[in-house]
Formats: structure tokens, sequence, C-alpha cells
């Protein structure tokens, strides 16, 4: 039998493009997107063009 996840509420299955454009903020560019300094500006123009 198939098994279908319809628990959507809860999380949703992560897109592997979305992992990978994710992947540099989770492991190595931190940087408060709200922050003046340059990596939260980094962070911010990323968020922008996402």
């Amino acid at each position: 039998m198939e098994r279908i996840y319809l628990d959507n509420a809860a999380t949703t299955p992560l897109d592997p493009v979305v992992l990978d454009a994710m992947m540099p903020y989770l492991t190595s560019q931190f940087g408060n997107p709200s922050s003046i300094y340059s990596y939260g500006r980094e962070s911010r123009l990323a968020i922008e063009n996402a």
C-alpha cells in the first residue's frame, strides 16, 4: 500500500532545491538580517532575492 503524508499542519516535506539554497545559511553564512553589519546585510539581501 502506498503511504500518503497528510499532516501538513505539523510540517511539510522540504524540496531538495530549497534545501540546497538554504544550506549555506544553515552551516556557514550566519547573520541577522535586521542588523546593519555586513553579515546581516548579506542575509537581508539573500532574503529579498529569494
